[in-house]
């Protein structure tokens, strides 16, 4: 009879358990149904795209965009190093290996969970269940300056189409984000078992992965700035800023499942602001995808040869 209403409940909760997937499979679903049907519509563009890939400078631009991912990577890196500091000493190599895994793992896992599991699970000792907090903190802090930055897109999308509305909504946005956020800080600050953990980190550890956050968003924004300059060479650099930080922001804020539905959504992001200001949008989509390789795909296939490093369970021994 236990065994019968065990079975009743399982089911019950599984069935509740796909909703969010459900929801956020509808999304990509609908993004990437709108990217196609938009980009149907740019046939000629879309043929003119691809007469600038095939020049050879266009090797050359992959080059810096590989390099820059590196970067990224790298600087992720040192970040991953002053979180575990307090708990763990880690080598950059062993941190670089923990971030790869937590992007293989982002694929298949929501609301990035997979990064922070990559992380945490990387390292050996009960102290790593004490850094839960600290990474999901730390991409708190990555996510300020895709607000800020997706502000200035958004205040530029105002201007450009007289939505002056949009930006007045978006202002409040902003505000109520940072709100919350220093009220969610604020109460795991006094938390006691919460302040106990972030008190092993100085001023300065929070302030240096401050602004390695802003470092790292700006290789992304240097890393789509390069690539849409080259393949939409008739939009103005002003423009192209503006829609790159408007599609990270919605990036940010669209719930998607996995990797394949962030690329849904930065393309549904760009074709809507290009669109909005009448500029074609061929090219910025495939810059993209582009990117999306780059930086997720080609990173996520490397990360699989690491998953197998991680310790799904802690030894009594510390790190």
């Amino acid at each position: 009879m236990q065994f019968s209403r065990y079975l009743t409940y399982s089911k019950s909760e599984s069935a509740y358990r796909f909703i969010p997937w459900i929801i956020k499979g509808t999304l990509v679903v609908a993004s990437f149904y709108y990217v196609v049907s938009r980009l149907f519509v740019e046939k000629v563009n879309a043929i003119e795209t691809l007469t600038h890939i095939a020049q050879p400078f266009f090797g050359w631009i992959i080059c810096i965009v590989v390099l820059l991912m590196l970067v990224n990577w790298w600087i992720e890196a040192i970040k991953w190093q002053i979180v575990a500091k307090p708990f763990s000493k880690i080598s950059l190599i062993q941190s670089v290996k923990a971030i790869v895994a937590g992007v293989s793992l982002d694929s298949v896992l929501p609301l990035g969970t997979g990064a922070v599991a990559g992380k945490v699970l990387s390292l050996k000792g009960s102290n790593r269940n004490n850094l839960l907090l600290p990474v999901v903190v730390a991409q708190g802090v990555q996510s300020i300056w895709t607000v800020v930055f997706g502000s200035i897109g958004i205040y530029q999308l105002a201007q450009l189409t007289e939505l002056g509305k949009l930006y007045v909504i978006e202002s409040w946005h902003v505000a109520v984000f940072f709100i919350l956020s220093l009220a969610s800080l604020g109460m795991i600050y006094f938390w006691p078992r919460w302040k106990k953990i972030l008190m092993r980190y100085s001023f300065r550890s929070w302030f240096s992965i401050l602004i390695l956050s802003l470092f790292r968003y700006m290789v992304f924004l240097s890393q789509i700035l390069v690539l849409s300059s080259f393949l939409s060479n008739n939009i103005s650099i002003e423009v192209l800023l503006g829609c790159a930080t408007w599609m990270f922001f919605a990036k940010t804020i669209v719930p998607k499942p996995g990797h394949l539905g962030s690329l849904g959504v930065r393309g549904a992001a760009a074709i809507y602001f290009l669109n909005l200001v009448g500029y074609p949008y061929t090219g910025f989509v495939l810059a993209t995808f582009v990117l999306w390789v780059i930086n997720l795909a080609i990173p996520s296939l490397v990360g699989l040869f690491y998953i197998k490093e991680l310790q799904l369970s802690a030894n009594s021994n510390d790190a």
